[in-house]
């Protein structure tokens, strides 16, 4: 079972989830390639990348693995699969961070992400997916 270097199962993983099923059975439905190469953005980035967490008294919790009923974003998205995940630089640069990821999917860096959401709808954050597409990267819109 592969355990990032850069993330806790709290980052990545809704509570009311690890609640329900426990760590172990969060971890075993995390993508471990996701997870191998969210430690490849993380460690190419250089600076602290937030998940889920709490940040300015807000709390996130569906910015990585969701619950199936969770309410935000689509209701078959990825993150209900452990495969999505909603990048935040702690330095607030997410046009370079979407920059950065966008060219290690090129270069073959990442070996599961493979599709970004469009920066112009993400103007905070990075969206970064693993997708069953040849393209890489893919680029999608809301």
């Amino acid at each position: 079972m592969y355990k990032p270097t850069h993330f806790e199962l709290e980052e990545l993983v809704n509570p009311l989830m690890i609640l329900a099923i426990g760590q172990t059975n969060c971890w075993l439905r995390l993508d471990e390639g996701c997870l191998r190469d969210l430690d490849t953005i993380r460690k190419e980035w250089g600076g602290v990348i937030y998940i889920n967490g709490v940040f300015g008294g807000v709390v996130f919790d569906s910015r990585g693995y969701r619950t199936p009923d969770d309410k935000d974003g689509a209701f078959w998205s990825v993150h209900k699969q452990g495969k999505a995940f909603d990048l935040v630089p702690k330095d607030g640069d997410a046009k370079n961070l979407y920059l950065m990821i966008y060219s290690l999917i090129l270069a073959g860096k990442l070996t599961s992400f493979n599709t970004l959401e469009d920066a112009k709808y993400t103007k905070t954050w990075v969206h970064v997916a693993k997708m069953n597409t040849n393209e890489r990267p893919l680029v999608i819109k809301p």
